[in-house]
């Protein structure tokens, strides 16, 4: 299992202070919950796994310069709730259909004290981008990138904004790419780095054109 200060300064961000406290209070509600919810497998390291793996694209996602993002499938908050302990300016929904997971989220939002976060218990074909739409969406081991997953994000997503996925090999990512007929705008693939996992790690940034 990674520890928290090593796996955080692997990524050169602050592993000291307020955000440390909020994570480490955030794997204790995980711990706690997942053997009623399955939030995730039993035995994963949820540091290294997924703790670690959602904030190796922070940089990348705050380039962006997101002022309204959504996490898609979010399950247990992974990205979304440790992006927010990073990005307290940036407005954040986490769609989740479950509503068990749906409910523990909501728990975690008020436990953590994260005013920037919201919780949508809908499936994302029926969520709403409110006004103008979502300027960046991401996901984690939601969905093959595919003209479905693109019909349904595009509907929530503002004008010019980004898809942000985490992926795995890159291999397949090309393949998933190719078989994509929607017309993109832009399209990038950018290696992330995940210390302790020794998984390969990319983050898919896609544009929809208009």
């Amino acid at each position: 299992m990674m520890d928290l200060k090593t796996g955080l300064e692997m990524l050169a961000l602050e592993s000291s202070g307020e955000r440390i406290l909020k994570l480490e209070k955030f794997i204790g509600e995980i711990n706690l919950w997942n053997p009623r919810y399955g939030l995730i497998a039993d035995g994963e390291d949820i540091v290294g796994r997924h703790v670690i793996d959602s904030l190796s694209g922070l940089e990348l996602i705050r380039g962006l310069r997101p002022g309204r993002l959504a996490d898609v499938g979010s399950g247990a908050g992974f990205p979304g709730i440790p992006l927010a302990i990073w990005m307290e300016d940036v407005e954040i929904t986490l769609i989740e259909r479950s509503g068990r997971r749906s409910g523990f989220l909501r728990n975690a939002v008020l436990t953590l004290g994260l005013d920037n976060v919201r919780v949508l218990e809908k499936p994302v074909e029926d969520a709403d981008g409110g006004e103008g739409g979502f300027d960046v969406i991401t996901f984690r081991a939601w969905s093959a990138v595919d003209d479905n997953l693109l019909d349904s994000l595009g509907a929530i997503l503002a004008p010019g904004g980004t898809i942000a996925a985490y992926k795995g090999r890159r291999d397949i990512i090309e393949s998933e790419l190719k078989s994509v007929s929607r017309r993109l705008s832009s399209k990038e693939i950018r290696p992330l780095k995940t210390p302790g996992t020794g998984d390969e790690r990319h983050m898919v940034m896609l544009r929809i054109s208009d």
